[in-house]
């Protein structure tokens, strides 16, 4: 028996180099997308955090209407009590925002009339600073130290 050769015929393939260089474009360009990915899932949390704040106004606001005007008996625990608020995600009396801290909403302390939301946890003076903006215009005072934004509103 003869062995054919394969003069002047080409093989066909990848050679182990061009598999890893292929390899090694995908995990890089994987690495790229993952970090803004994360970047914009991270960007979006002043946001959301700024949507359920507003929520909790609006419902410490109703919570007041029945108790004529006076916030003095309004708390996350009253707004589930109330049905307001959902028990499987506020039951304990606090709720999770979305950078993994406690909100707590409570009358302001001699003035019955207003009323405070607070959520800690706040992750970066960026974002902070960002949610202060936010909610400038609409409350009677904002703040943002130590991670923790406190918004107050309600009556004079």
């Amino acid at each position: 028996m003869r062995k054919q050769l394969n003069i002047g015929r080409k093989q066909s393939g990848y050679t182990l180099t061009q598999v890893m260089i292929a390899i090694l474009v995908v995990g890089i360009l994987s690495v790229v997308s993952i970090k803004e990915a994360m970047d914009s899932w991270n960007d979006s949390k002043p946001d959301d955090l700024a949507r359920e704040v507003s929520y909790l106004m609006g419902e410490m606001t109703k919570c007041a209407t029945l108790n004529r005007g006076s916030f003095a008996k309004c708390d996350i625990s009253e707004l589930v009590r109330l049905g307001y608020l959902d028990t499987e995600t506020w039951g304990d009396g606090t709720g999770v925002n979305p950078y993994s801290g406690d909100y707590s909403t409570y009358a302001v302390t001699g003035n019955p009339n207003r009323f405070i939301v607070e959520a800690n946890n706040i992750s970066s003076d960026e974002h902070c600073n960002r949610l202060v903006e936010m909610f400038t215009a609409r409350s009677k005072g904002v703040e943002c130290t130590s991670g923790t934004l406190t918004v107050t509103q309600g009556g004079s």
